[in-house]
């Protein structure tokens, strides 16, 4: 892969667009910066614990939103009131853009197809903004509801000790939904799984064995990705994305070396976390891992 692949945030384009009266051609506009450029990939990101589209597997941003409340709505309350209004653009504009019939991801892979460039999308498999607020309005009722289905189900101590525990098979189980479901709706060339939407999948202690489960999950989207593919007849690859050092993902449950040897994954995104910036990661190791497997490596 030569160029740029570029990531667009989940709730950047609809907060950035709170106000505006949208119609189709002006949310395929936004694609139209980036043709004739060095953006080879725009990698659509869907969702953090809700979607950002009316589906039907998980819970989408709007559920709970009265469009006719104020700000101080239930689903809003929990939050600073500063932040409040910011929320809500996006809230607002992702529900009136469904309540008027138009499928931003839709439109965005079809105008991505008109311009040379190639659509993916992007899921966050762990996404856990604002666990500190468990009323936060990001949060899906599924993870409100089954606190045992969390890592660390008996502290808080550290954001990360309320994510998902993929080591449960109902963790592994909502995920495949929405892969399933974006799958069926979406005619796209490539799924990136962002596994640094936080990095923590497992109980403390249990990262090297639950690797083997996220290896077998891999396995399925492969087969689910194979099956798209042989109906559309396209390819559609398959990414991941894991900490920039190779020891620290597979120690994570993230043994992505494997998955490549396994002819799994079609591209491997190597970064640190995405708060932080790491201006030496071993590519020459991931290289030399890599080798002879056919999988493009990138750096993000």
């Amino acid at each position: 892969m030569a160029g740029i692949a570029l990531n667009e945030d989940n709730s950047h384009y609809f907060g950035t667009r709170a106000g505006q009266r949208l119609d189709t051609e002006k949310v395929a506009s936004w694609v139209d910066q980036y043709a004739g450029t060095q953006v080879t990939e725009l990698l659509l990101c869907p969702n953090c614990m809700r979607a950002s589209f009316d589906s039907s597997a998980w819970d989408p941003i709007w559920r709970g939103y009265d469009p006719a409340a104020g700000d101080d709505q239930p689903l809003l309350a929990s939050r600073p009131p500063e932040e409040r209004a910011r929320a809500r653009g996006w809230i607002h504009t992702a529900w009136q853009l469904a309540q008027d019939g138009i499928d931003v991801y839709a439109v965005w892979i079809a105008r991505c197809r008109q311009r040379g460039i190639s659509p993916w999308l992007s899921m966050r498999m762990n996404d856990i903004h604002w666990v500190d607020d468990e009323r936060a309005y990001i949060h899906s009722e599924f993870w409100r509801t089954r606190p045992d289905l969390r890592r660390v189900p008996y502290r808080f101590s550290t954001w990360t000790d309320r994510a998902f525990d993929y080591g449960q098979s109902e963790v592994r189980e909502h995920h495949l939904r929405l892969i399933r479901e974006m799958g069926e709706r979406y005619d796209f060339d490539g799924l990136e799984l962002d596994w640094m939407r936080f990095g923590f999948h497992f109980r403390p202690g249990h990262e090297l064995e639950g690797g083997e489960l996220l290896t077998e999950f891999t396995a399925e989207v492969r087969r689910l990705l194979d099956g798209w593919a042989a109906r559309r007849g396209h390819p559609i690859r398959l990414g991941a994305r894991v900490p920039s050092r190779p020891e620290t993902a597979r120690r994570l449950g993230m043994d992505a070396v494997e998955w490549a040897k396994r002819g799994l994954i079609d591209w491997l995104v190597v970064t640190p976390f995405w708060a932080s910036t790491e201006t030496d990661m071993p590519i020459e190791l991931w290289k030399a891992l890599l080798d002879g497997t056919g999988v493009t490596l990138c750096a993000g």
